[in-house]
């Protein structure tokens, strides 16, 4: 079974595979204050409760978008599966690499290794040119193109991030549930605050696919209409109601990463 972390600003995602099935998957504060040997003990606990046997662990695979949490998982991975893991770096993107997607030869060395594992697991789910929308602490863009090279993307703050930062940098405005309201002008703040940051992030992600889609047709001629658009990370739901931009969605796209990218190292 392969051990898969995928270590976020926010959260630390934990997925168990057992050939190509998820069996089972948790989600861990990233807390760059706890210790290896706290995370093993909260993972060992999880892993009982849920009747997981840590000894048919034959693999572990890290990605790390928080430097001080690597080595704290490494000891993770060394405790419970019982060897050390294969922790994936920007290098893996290079060309000529084992994977099917690579930056481009001329590119900067900035990607982060979720959104290289989002792009693997994209450019194995369409074999064609994608744009991965990754709802994390960041909402990011990555786009590949026809012939499986990352083009690059784009960076904004994510939807959990705007209204913590609207509700810590304001007198009176609070933390509200994100939730599409019924219509764009609130009649409370609430609804104000929602309508502002559900339906004005709506706009902004729809601006930014059509964009990025314009884009990558300008720099490789690759058909605007026949871009695939899959939606991933942990607040994905918010908008998948009220947009009909995204292809598919898919919640699990960066640990199905980890795992394609595991069965080729």
């Amino acid at each position: 079974m392969l051990f898969a972390v995928d270590i976020g600003n926010t959260n630390v995602v934990i997925a168990v595979f057992d050939g190509d099935k998820i069996i089972q998957q948790w989600r861990i504060s990233s807390d760059k204050n706890r210790t290896g040997d706290e995370y093993t003990s909260t993972i060992l606990t999880l892993c009982r409760d849920a009747g997981i046997d840590t000894a048919l662990f034959d693999k572990g695979i890290i990605s790390s978008v928080v430097p001080a949490l690597i080595g704290p998982f490494v000891i993770v991975c060394q405790r419970i599966v019982g060897r050390h893991p294969y922790v994936i770096n920007t290098n893996l993107a290079s060309e000529g690499s084992i994977l099917p997607v690579h930056l481009s030869s001329n590119s900067s060395r900035e990607l982060g290794t979720d959104l290289l594992a989002n792009a693997v697991a994209a450019w194995n789910h369409f074999k064609s040119a994608n744009i991965v929308v990754d709802f994390g602490t960041a909402l990011t863009l990555t786009a590949t193109d026809s012939k499986g090279i990352i083009l690059g993307g784009t960076i904004s703050p994510g939807l959990g991030t705007a209204v913590k930062a609207l509700a810590m940098n304001t007198a009176q405005l609070p933390f509200v549930p994100l939730e599409a309201p019924g219509k764009v002008i609130g009649s409370t703040t609430k609804e104000a605050i929602q309508a502002g940051i559900v339906l004005g992030y709506k706009g902004l992600v729809e601006s930014l696919v059509n964009q990025v889609k314009q884009n990558i047709f300008e720099l490789t001629g690759d058909n605007p209409d026949e871009i695939k658009v899959i939606a991933t990370g942990g607040l994905n739901s918010v908008l998948k109601p009220i947009t009909e931009c995204f292809t598919i969605v898919d919640k699990d796209l960066t640990v199905k990463g980890l795992k394609l990218i595991a069965d080729l190292v």
